[in-house]
């Protein structure tokens, strides 16, 4: 594939997301305007209030990119020691994502039981 067409598709789809969520947006608040409430008074709620519902949130997704980036270092010296191929990098990004979100569990369930 020509260069060109490649850029062409990353700023055309990255457009086409945006304008999608811009629509979304009008659609959501012009249906709000027709049913009496005002946009003003549905703000939503901010990074900080979603932030204090759930604090452990941070940890979640550092162990969760810590543990996928461990994953891809193991692939990679198991792909370049034994010649295991590309599949390596998926299944152990996979399996130590998911060993994240396990350890996750029993550090917030500790938190938990704590409070």
């Amino acid at each position: 594939m020509e260069p060109i067409f490649v850029i062409f598709i990353i700023f055309g789809s990255t457009a086409l997301v945006i304008y999608k969520f811009l629509e979304t947006r009008h659609k959501e608040r012009m249906a709000m305007i027709e049913k009496g409430v005002s946009p003003a008074d549905f703000k939503g709620m901010s990074l900080r209030d979603i932030l204090k519902i759930n604090p452990l949130s941070s940890l979640k997704w550092g162990l969760v990119l810590m543990f996928v980036g461990i994953g891809v270092m193991i692939a990679t010296f198991l792909d370049r020691a034994y010649y295991m191929g590309d599949s390596v990098y998926p299944s152990s990004m996979l399996i130590f994502g998911g060993l994240a979100f396990v350890i996750f569990y029993t550090i917030a369930s500790r938190k938990m039981k704590q409070e």
